[in-house]
């Protein structure tokens, strides 16, 4: 008789140890689970953000020379209408969404690639006509044809990266 109580209270002790190894194991595949994905956000955020710095910031420092070189021209000289408008929307950069957002132009969602595709483009449509506008000037202020290419150039590898 003692022997059939101590094999039930070691196929009980086997079938709780069991059940208690299956729960931990779930609890670590969920908590894992949950940690990869923030890690991944994570990663995907913090390179979204590079990249959004470094083109930013390249494209903010060619503006910059742009708008430096329309404080150097004679106050007499008028300019085109696009060109006073791109200069004065552009005061806290190029920022396509803020435009589109304040035009209330095609609110419908995007994808963040297409997002991104749309910004590089609306920024090199823009470098490109200030750079073509200001064409005479732009050797007083060292903006060369090789700045402007760069800045196009690494955008494009980004359009056919994403």
């Amino acid at each position: 008789m003692d022997n059939v109580l101590n094999e039930l209270d070691g196929e009980d002790s086997l079938d709780l140890a069991s059940k208690e190894w299956n729960h931990v194991m779930d609890t670590a595949k969920k908590s894992g689970y949950r940690e990869g994905v923030i890690d991944g956000e994570n990663s995907v955020f913090q390179e979204g953000f590079d990249i959004g710095y470094k083109e930013g910031f390249q494209t903010a420092f060619l503006l910059g020379k742009f708008k430096s070189l329309l404080n150097t021209i004679s106050q007499d000289e008028k300019h085109p209408q696009n060109i006073k408008e791109i200069l004065n929307k552009t005061r806290k950069g190029i920022c396509h969404i803020c435009m589109t957002e304040s035009e209330s132009v095609n609110n419908k969602q995007k994808s963040f690639s297409e997002i991104i595709n749309e910004q590089r483009t609306h920024s090199i449509n823009v470098l490109d006509t200030l750079y073509q506008y200001f064409q005479p000037y732009v050797k007083q202020i060292n903006i060369e044809e090789l700045d402007k290419l760069k800045t196009e150039s690494h955008f494009s590898k980004g359009l056919k990266d994403d």
